[in-house]
């Protein structure tokens, strides 16, 4: 069985979460960020048949604990797009079957919802699995089979132009809409809905394991009850 490709493109750490900052100092914007990361590797290094590819122009601390990664360094800094262009050329020398695309500002991602996209896309040869955000302008995961079915449109409306180009093709469409898929952590007001959801998961008992003890979410949980109490 070959492989999905799983890219992770992860920004420099100084222009990461930035809509935060009225919030989150930069140390903690940085140290929420390398959270952001751990979390989410340890979620999908759960993952059969699979292997994960990180592009970045960062140095990540805390790797050596996750097997099998392979890292692409981005030198020139161009966004989202050109980190996919980059991760593409490794994709398509190793001859995966698809690839998967996934920023790690999703804290409630779970392994099993990742593993359910994966499944579905076994069902057809040619087309696109797709999670948008939660105002539908956004694309919050991607799974591309195979993995230049379409060019990747980030920072321009995303979702409907990923969709658009898949239809223009004539070939498959399947969307996720996913809740805790389709919440991505990038304001104050993100943070707390995030926070909310968590805690209503938690008191359900409806959460995997990997999720209840997440560091990212337990770190805001933590930022958020000493800033409001230092008010």
């Amino acid at each position: 069985m070959s492989k999905t490709a799983i890219i992770i493109p992860i920004k420099k750490f100084d222009k990461s979460k930035t809509r935060l900052s009225p919030f989150l100092d930069p140390n903690e914007r940085k140290e929420l960020t390398e959270y952001l990361i751990i979390d989410l590797l340890g979620k999908l290094c759960e993952l059969e048949n699979s292997q994960i590819i990180i592009v970045t122009g960062e140095r990540i601390n805390s790797l050596e604990k996750f097997a099998d990664i392979a890292i692409i360094n981005e030198i020139n800094v161009n966004g989202v797009n050109n980190a996919i262009g980059l991760a593409n050329e490794f994709v398509e020398k190793s001859g995966f079957k698809e690839s998967l695309i996934v920023p790690i500002d999703l804290p409630l991602l779970s392994t099993k919802d990742i593993k359910d996209i994966i499944k579905l896309s076994g069902r057809f040869e040619n087309g696109i699995c797709i999670v948008p955000s939660r105002r539908y302008d956004g694309t919050n995961v991607l799974l591309r089979k195979p993995n230049l079915i379409i060019d990747t449109f980030y920072d321009n409306n995303s979702f409907y132009n990923h969709v658009k180009k898949t239809v223009e093709k004539k070939k498959v469409v399947k969307i996720f809409n996913y809740e805790n898929l389709m919440i991505d952590l990038d304001t104050i007001e993100d943070a707390m809905t995030i926070i909310n959801r968590f805690n209503e998961m938690i008191d359900s008992d409806k959460i995997e394991d990997k999720l209840k003890y997440s560091n990212s979410i337990n770190f805001l949980k933590e930022i958020m009850e000493n800033k409001v109490t230092s008010i």
